[in-house]
């Protein structure tokens, strides 16, 4: 009887650890599928919009600040301080824009920053691939199909046991430092 209850307690703990280490994949999952038919209640419950937005806004800032600096004729320019100065305050506003359900779906669809369905004929391939950053903490690296340049990554975190949300997107380092993102079919 004592070992029955042992094989029984080690079946549980193997059950529970096995639904613990593939709540990531399963989640995503939902959230790439919600993603790519557009729903938005779903997306909404899967994204964590304020710390996507908070963490947003520093790296598009540096790429901002970084190409004004090194742009000869923007150091030539007297409106450039007053450019910086605003600066801020135009990305808040661009970001909480761009930073919403039909935003996040439409980068998921498209697998590249600023790039719509609308803007190519043909929809795109993107591969997804999945990997864990630490014990709460889940990436999903999106590349476009034939594309050069770096990809985008989503980064999940857990909350709760079983539950995940997306809280950033770490933006390619091309649209970062300005370097050309082209890709081999043109699009």
């Amino acid at each position: 009887m004592r070992k029955g209850w042992i094989i029984a307690i080690g079946a549980a703990f193997a059950l529970f650890a096995l639904a613990y280490g593939a709540s990531p994949y399963v989640a995503v999952r939902g959230f790439l599928a919600a993603a790519k038919q557009g729903d938005a209640e779903k997306l909404r419950g899967s994204v964590d919009f304020p710390a996507v937005r908070a963490d947003l806004k520093p790296q598009l800032s540096a790429a901002v600040t970084t190409r004004m600096e090194h742009d000869p004729a923007m150091r030539d320019n007297p409106l450039a301080g007053l450019g910086k100065i605003l600066m801020p305050s135009i990305l808040d506003r661009m970001i909480d824009s761009v930073v919403t359900p039909e935003g996040v779906a439409a980068l998921v669809r498209a697998g590249k920053v600023g790039h719509t369905d609308a803007d190519s004929p043909e929809p795109q391939r993107v591969d997804y691939v999945f990997h864990y950053i630490a014990r709460d903490r889940f990436g999903v690296t999106l590349r476009r199909r034939g594309a050069a340049g770096d990809p985008v990554t989503l980064i999940f975190e857990r909350r709760g046991l079983f539950t995940w949300r997306l809280v950033r997107i770490a933006l390619p380092q091309s649209s970062l430092t300005g370097a050309p993102d082209s890709d081999a079919s043109g699009a």
